[in-house]
Formats: structure tokens, sequence, C-alpha cells
């Protein structure tokens, strides 16, 4: 039986996590797609600097590849990078990841990963994201 993909991570500097918090900021870039997940699943931060856990989710509203041109055209003020971080972030790549997200929730407490959050994002199946849900709180 195959295990069901319940979210999708990525690891998140404490600076860029912050914009998320304190500046609303809800679109997330990223040069890997992770897209086996869809509209209505959860996007999960991942703090990969300070923290090293889980500090909240949000609700995917759109995941998608996308010219960097046409982010920064059609999500600039909504982007976790500032128009020069993402112009370097970007350079020299056709396409990139895209997470437009809603619902944004902090958690309560830090959920320490089972494992290594890579560079490239994760997938979070049914198991561990009970966890989250068991210790978020």
């Amino acid at each position: 039986m195959e295990k069901e993909i319940m979210a999708v991570t990525h690891p998140v500097p404490t600076k860029f996590a912050e914009r998320i918090y304190n500046n609303n900021k809800t679109v997330f870039v990223s040069k890997r797609h992770l897209g086996n997940v869809s509209s209505g699943d959860k996007f999960i931060i991942y703090e990969s600097h300070g923290a090293k856990a889980y500090t909240g989710w949000a609700d995917i509203k759109l995941i998608t590849k996308m010219n960097p041109r046409t982010i920064l055209r059609k999500y600039k003020d909504s982007l976790m990078l500032t128009h020069e971080e993402f112009k370097e972030y970007s350079k020299d790549k056709k396409y990139m990841n895209l997470i437009e997200f809603k619902n944004f929730e902090m958690f309560k407490n830090k959920v320490v990963p089972d494992r290594f959050v890579s560079i490239s994002g994760k997938y979070i199946y049914e198991e561990e994201f009970n966890q989250i849900i068991r210790n978020k709180d």
C-alpha cells in the first residue's frame, strides 16, 4: 500500500520565516518542485536556522512551476523574498517552484522532525503529519 502524502515542507531561513509571521508574506519560491501535493494540502514551514524545527503551516492555495519574470510580476508584494533577493536567487533559472498559501498558523510548540529536511524539501506522510498535529499545541 502506497503511503499518502499529507503535506510538503521546505527549509526556510529564519529571516524569511519571520516575513511570513510578521509581514503576511504568502508566496514561497524554490528551485526544486515537489508537485505531488495540491490545493488544500499543507505547506509546513521548517525553520532551517535557529529553531531547526517545524514552526507553522498553511493551506496550499496553488503549487506550480513558473517563469521567474511571471512570478515577480504577479506576486512581487507577496513574496517572502525582496525583489533583489529574488533576482539573485532566480538567476539563470527558466522555471521555479511556487507555493502560494493561505490561512497561516504559527505553532505554539516547535516540532523537531525525526529526520533532516534537505535543501530540496520533502513530502510529509501521514505518520509524521500526525506527529506534528500531536505536538504543535
